[in-house]
């Protein structure tokens, strides 16, 4: 019985939601709370503080959350080891990216290789992907600046250069290059706290003592944009951003300073669970050279 109890509380962890958890495990919801209420009940701790937003785990709670992620790991390579076909994996795998140009190539080859697997995937800035994978709400994450972390293990997956996009009509049209001076007091796009592309271009800018003028602040790259397709402002996305519409015109700058790169990376808990090194594995066949856009299914 604990066991059921623990697998409940342990989708409710995940999901975040007591009616995703009971959806994800086939199980009608008060069924399901009164299995979680039976928990807290039989050792007299409180997992999850409920309120209008949801649940979050209290600190019992993360503490158990943490051996149940362990508790499931384990249950998964036993599976595994008894499978009959352990070269094709099954099952679920949660991943949060930071954007979804650079995955969509990756999973496409995936799910090639492994079509029993269902991807399971959200998207957010930098700070949401690296909350959501330290938490363990998702097996994998995709961003930047997570390769130091001494809780993760992450592989390199993608470098990318920034690149100016305009309007159709704009005046820097035409243009084979521009200098990040040439932006002083044009009219900018920008992005949310908590992003990583905003920070790096902020930072490039603030070298050569140029403070962007945002104009109009946007909380995803989809948002900005269609703004910059709407003539609001210019914008400064990453190329595999800028090749994904064709609204706006993409601009190089010649400033090799602004790049980043993106990691695929999982908890190091977590890294020999056969379905996490699958998708490693198939990250390692992607070309991490940014000169070889067709490999990732752009062009």
């Amino acid at each position: 019985m604990i066991y059921t109890q623990i697998r409940a509380f342990d989708a409710v962890a995940r999901e975040g939601s007591f009616s995703r958890a009971a959806e994800v495990l086939g199980l009608t919801q008060p069924a399901l709370t009164i299995q979680v209420r039976s928990l807290e009940e039989r050792h007299g701790l409180k997992l999850f503080e409920r309120d209008a937003r949801g649940v979050r785990l209290t600190q019992a709670g993360e503490r158990l959350f943490t051996l149940s992620r362990q508790l499931a790991s384990l249950e998964e390579q036993i599976d595994e080891t008894l499978s009959v076909s352990s070269e094709e994996q099954r099952g679920q795998l949660r991943l949060a990216v930071d954007g979804p140009q650079i995955v969509m190539g990756l999973f496409a080859k995936f799910l090639a290789r492994h079509p029993r697997v269902r991807l399971s995937v959200s998207t957010g800035n930098t700070q949401v992907v690296r909350q959501k994978l330290l938490d363990r709400h998702v097996d994998v994450g995709v961003l930047p600046l997570i390769s130091d972390h001494p809780r993760v293990h992450a592989v390199t997956l993608w470098h990318h250069r920034g690149v100016l996009i305009t309007s159709r009509s704009h005046r820097f049209v035409g243009r084979k290059t521009v200098k990040l001076e040439e932006l002083e007091n044009e009219p900018m796009i920008g992005r949310e706290d908590g992003s990583t592309t905003q920070a790096l271009i902020n930072a490039a800018l603030g070298r050569i003592g140029i403070k962007p003028r945002i104009v109009l602040e946007l909380g995803s790259r989809e948002a900005l944009i269609e703004a910059v397709a709407s003539g609001l402002g210019c914008g400064i996305v990453w190329e595999l951003e800028a090749l994904a519409s064709t609204r706006v015109q993409a601009i190089p700058i010649e400033n090799d300073e602004l790049m980043t790169t993106d990691y695929i990376a999982c908890l190091k808990s977590e890294r020999e669970r056969s379905i996490v090194k699958a998708i490693f594995a198939e990250a390692a066949r992607m070309p991490a050279d940014r000169r070889d856009i067709t490999a990732l299914g752009w062009m």
